[in-house]
């Protein structure tokens, strides 16, 4: 149970005693600190706030659909980049595409010790980064022993052209899932 579950339960449990006088009261408040803690626990892993823990491995199977509507358009779904696809020691890479190349290609990262994760996704001049803390995006995932799906839905990221110079914002939808 993650440390602030265990707080929040805590202390909505020594509140619930303070001064009541009726069991009627503790039951409410004790029945109010077990739904708090079932709701923190039903969270998604990897959102704000929350490591989205993934075991070692080397992706060998992989699949994205890929949307970005706005100041640029990029609609499709590179191939897994397996040399580039890797979790090690709390990092997670996952290529679909060849960075830094023309044609559409994303990166799904993720740090369990920072704390977050994030898409950057790239087409001809442009990039958008996208990640879990920001504020802008809802992710949901689903991590498994041999395989990691996920969704990213962002709306207002900032997007760049490195030709121009100039940015503007960007809405992302993402669908992937990676195999070992």
């Amino acid at each position: 149970m993650p440390i602030k579950s265990l707080l929040v339960t805590s202390l909505l449990l020594v509140l619930a005693g303070c001064g009541s006088d009726t069991g009627e009261s503790d039951a409410s408040a004790a029945e109010e600190a077990a739904a708090a803690a079932a709701a923190e626990q039903a969270g998604v892993p990897g959102g704000a706030g929350e490591a989205l823990v993934i075991s070692n491995r080397t992706y060998t199977t992989g699949s994205i659909t890929t949307k970005v509507s706005g100041f640029f358009e990029a609609n499709g779904s590179p191939e897994l980049n397996l040399p580039a696809s890797i979790t090690d020691d709390g990092h997670t890479w996952i290529q679909y595409g060849v960075s830094g190349a023309p044609e559409l290609n994303v990166l799904f990262t993720n740090d369990t010790s920072m704390v977050e994760n994030g898409m950057s996704i790239g087409v001809g001049p442009y990039t958008v980064t996208a990640t879990s803390t920001s504020g802008e995006c809802k992710t949901k995932f689903d991590v498994s022993p041999k395989t990691i799906t996920g969704h990213y839905s962002c709306t207002g990221s900032t997007g760049y052209n490195k030709d121009t110079g100039q940015m503007g914002k960007v809405d992302i939808e993402i669908d992937f899932s990676a195999g070992s």
